[in-house]
């Protein structure tokens, strides 16, 4: 299985023999290029068209975004999509199917989202209600007429899915409130915003190896980002992925309150926080998810 790499040391990453090698000013780190599907930067890289050229060879995306999360642009390499996928995928986005596609999504992400409550409902319960008012608000996926009234829909369920976050959290040190981006301004967004960013990236990495277009998504149209089918396909996995191992991370004590620094107006993990964010992430995503 293909492994992600995700860089925070800044340097020059240069092509050595067929692999590639990032120099920072402590060492120099060697990536071998054949084990790679996706390399995510966080620090300051630079690089050439050999470079390029490598992950191009080897399919390898290549994502960069600042210290803190927020997405700047990708490499992508060189792809020959099916002309007939692309022409349907065109036509599923016009009228009718585009709804019908909204409405599957959106369902999806609910059910999930209703299995995350449910888990934590069985544990210490409390949450009845909850689960009442979102199946009954999914029975509404089906009634929208437009893709604004479903996203409607889908505030509502978040809304009252994001409202049992503080009885599931158990540790003191972190309170939710609401969900809170742009910045995280407190610990549990920050968590949260970091997870997403990371899933983001491997979504997004998978839809550039498919023949599928990322500017083209369902739900997500009216976004300011050009690429945003990540973001229908990533919003699905959120309650299962992100949600679930960072409210176990919190009730385990993995964090504590010297895990984060308070700049830019907001809340973000620092470079010990992300450490040890990191090796749970990849563990986790090597692990099935029975939905």
């Amino acid at each position: 299985m293909k492994k992600t790499i995700y860089l925070y040391k800044s340097g020059e990453l240069i092509r050595k023999d067929y692999s590639l090698e990032l120099k920072t000013k402590e060492e120099d780190i060697y990536i071998p290029i054949e084990q790679v599907n996706l390399i995510v930067c966080f620090g300051d890289i630079t690089l050439n068209k050999r470079v390029l050229s490598l992950l191009n060879s080897y399919s390898v995306t290549m994502i960069f975004y600042n210290f803190y999360g927020t997405y700047i642009g990708r490499f992508t390499p060189k792809k020959y999509s099916d002309g007939k996928i692309i022409v349907n995928q065109v036509h599923a986005y016009d009228g009718e199917l585009r709804l019908y596609i909204s409405k599957r999504m959106i369902e999806s992400e609910s059910r999930n989202v209703l299995s995350f409550i449910k888990y934590y409902n069985k544990k210490q319960s409390g949450f009845e209600q909850e689960i009442q008012d979102i199946e009954q608000l999914i029975q509404y996926i089906d009634l929208a007429e437009s893709v604004e009234q479903l996203m409607l829909v889908e505030a509502r369920i978040k809304k009252e899915y994001y409202s049992c976050f503080d009885s599931v959290i158990k540790n003191k040190d972190f309170v939710f409130v609401n969900r809170g981006i742009n910045p995280p301004l407190n610990e549990v967004n920050s968590l949260l915003s970091y997870g997403y960013a990371l899933l983001y990236a491997d979504v997004l990495s998978d839809i550039d190896r498919s023949p599928l277009l990322p500017q083209i998504s369902f739900i997500h149209s009216l976004s300011k980002e050009s690429d945003s089918l990540h973001f229908d396909i990533a919003d699905i996995l959120k309650p299962i992925f992100i949600d679930r191992m960072v409210i176990r991370m919190i009730n385990r004590n993995q964090f504590n309150i010297s895990h984060f620094e308070k700049k830019k107006g907001g809340v973000y993990l620092n470079k010990e926080g992300i450490k040890i964010y990191l090796h749970e992430y990849e563990e986790f995503m090597k692990k099935s998810v029975k939905i």
